[in-house]
This record gives C-alpha cells, sequence and structure tokens, in this order.
C-alpha cells in the first residue's frame, strides 16, 4: 500500500462554514486569511506547523464563524478578523488561549478525566 507522509506538526485548526454556523460565509475569508497570518508557523517543514481546515459541521450550528484549535480543545465564536489576528499571535503563536474569547475547552468536558 502506498501511504503518504506526513510532515509533523503542532496544531490543527478548524472553521466552521456550516449554512447555520456561518450564514454569511465569512469562514471562507477567514481560512484563506489564515494561512498568510501564519506566517512561520505554516511552513510545511518547520516541526511547530498549525495546519488548517475548513468543515461543513463542528455541531455547534450558530454563534459562528466558529474555530476550533486541536489538540489543546480550545473553542473560539463569532470570530472575526481582530480575534483571529489574536488568535494567531496569542494562542498558536505563545501557546496562551484568548481566554476573553474561549466559549468552551475540552477539558470541561465530563470526560476530561479520561483524556490523557
Amino acid at each position: 500500500m502506498d501511504v503518504p507522509e506526513m510532515a509533523p506538526y503542532a496544531r490543527h485548526v478548524f472553521i466552521c462554514s456550516g449554512a447555520f454556523c456561518d450564514p454569511d460565509g465569512k469562514a471562507g475569508q477567514l481560512y484563506a486569511r489564515l494561512a498568510g497570518k501564519l506566517g512561520e508557523l505554516g511552513e510545511y517543514d518547520n516541526p511547530q506547523r498549525v495546519k488548517r481546515g475548513t468543515t461543513p459541521c463542528l455541531g455547534v450550528c450558530h454563534s459562528g464563524p466558529v474555530l476550533v484549535v486541536y489538540p489543546d480543545g480550545i473553542w473560539y465564536c463569532q470570530v472575526d478578523e481582530a480575534s483571529l489576528d489574536r488568535i494567531v499571535e496569542e494562542h498558536l503563536g505563545n501557546g496562551r488561549p484568548v481566554e476573553d474569547a474561549v466559549y468552551h475547552r475540552l477539558s470541561d468536558n465530563v470526560y476530561s478525566s479520561d483524556v490523557k
């Protein structure tokens, strides 16, 4: 079997582009801008690389665009250009979630003690 190679990366960002979450189509614009904002963090050979993707549903269906950062399990809602800049600089660049913009954490889950 021909298996693809995967370069190392540290985080994966997903932006919901679902019609209920993002009726104005802002997610696509944020996704496109994210590539340029990541700079060095977006470079394929950087082991601290941040991968990015869109998804048609994150199961929230309102208050979008919704953006989630994994493996951190940090969820942001109502993401706009200004909050995206802060997420890139503070969270992705410096490892500090943008606390005033976080609306959910995977660790808030009742099953989080089972996740290592």
